[in-house]
């Protein structure tokens, strides 16, 4: 008997190194962080169980990478930035945001916080300087 042929529908490729394959990618590690709630006490605790969560996934990362002399990302994936933030207003993250998304080395930016101004949608700001840019909310568990 013959082979058989399937047809199945063209799945759209997603280019490396595209900003698509970047937006795609950030998106991915904002789902893995937000799917856990996380038990810490302080924004350093909470930083080593990120970290943990990403190194079971597989990400490699920096923590504390220094950008430039003024600039220091919370974590560093190979050119994309997680901030974390447990305080603070959305207006000073996004300032902070701001200045890292225009630096040339990095290509995007996810903003981790435990604020509940990290669950609104963002839909004016899917990019940021043509580079991916998200947030969202780390949940906290229950003691």
């Amino acid at each position: 008997m013959g082979g058989v042929i399937i047809n199945r529908p063209a799945v759209a490729s997603v280019k490396p190194g595209t900003a698509q394959e970047e937006q795609l990618q950030l998106k991915g590690i904002g789902r893995l962080l937000a799917g856990f709630g996380y038990r810490y006490g302080s924004e350093v605790q909470l930083h080593e169980v990120l970290a943990n969560v990403l190194d079971k996934a597989g990400h490699a990362h920096v923590r504390e990478y220094r950008l430039d002399a003024s600039n220091r990302a919370d974590f560093w994936l190979d050119g994309m930035v997680i901030e974390v933030k447990v305080a603070g207003s959305l207006a000073d993250a996004l300032r902070q945001v701001g200045r890292y998304i225009n630096l040339p080395q990095v290509r995007g930016v996810l903003l981790a916080t435990t604020e509940r101004w990290g669950e609104r949608p963002l839909v004016a700001r899917p990019a940021w300087q043509g580079k991916p840019f998200n947030i969202i909310r780390l949940k906290r568990q229950a003691l």
